[in-house]
């Protein structure tokens, strides 16, 4: 029996492989149509099969390779809890804080979870990507997410505000049944 080389690699090659085949078995529900006129399942259904032979070179070059590595080693679990964090922290306070905000802290909070990144390169690497994000999503694509969100104005945190509501109006007149 032989010893396999790399196990991270040939780990990660299944796992991408079975990404691959679940969304290949899915995808086969829609309409794939023909190269000129492509349906709904025809970009899935290539995306899926890079994947599935993404994830056999990766797994096969990994039995090749000579290594130096023992096992699957330490969990990361600062760099873990950062990610999935930031994720979770978008989706809550994207409405609230608005787009750009919002990526702000999430480019910042992800680079942190590199033990080789720099705050200033992240600063920039944030600053731009909130800015061409910005531009695309709101912008051209017409999203309608708020760039800035009602939580960073002083009328949202100034008790005088919650405290006034505006005038009521009368309730709507029923409409009359026609005969």
């Amino acid at each position: 029996m032989t010893q396999i080389r790399k196990p991270r690699d040939v780990f990660g090659g299944l796992i991408v492989m079975t990404i691959g085949t679940g969304f290949l078995v899915y995808s086969r529900a829609l309409d794939i149509g023909t190269t000129s006129r492509m349906g709904p399942g025809y970009f899935p259904t290539i995306l899926s099969i890079v994947m599935i032979l993404l994830g056999l070179v990766i797994a096969s070059l990994a039995l090749r390779a000579p290594t130096t590595e023992h096992s699957f080693g330490q969990v990361p679990w600062r760099g873990l809890l950062l990610l999935i964090g930031a994720v979770l922290f978008f989706g809550f306070v994207v409405q609230g804080l608005g787009l750009a905000p919002a990526l702000l802290v999430v480019v910042l909070a992800t680079a942190w979870a590199s033990r080789y990144a720099k705050w200033r390169n992240s600063l920039l690497l944030s600053i731009g990507l909130a800015a061409f994000c910005t531009l695309l999503f709101i912008r051209l694509l017409g999203l309608p997410l708020p760039m800035t969100g009602p939580w960073l104005s002083i009328d949202y945190w100034s008790p005088a505000a919650s405290t006034q509501t505006p005038a009521a109006a009368p309730p709507p007149a029923l409409p009359t049944p026609s005969r």
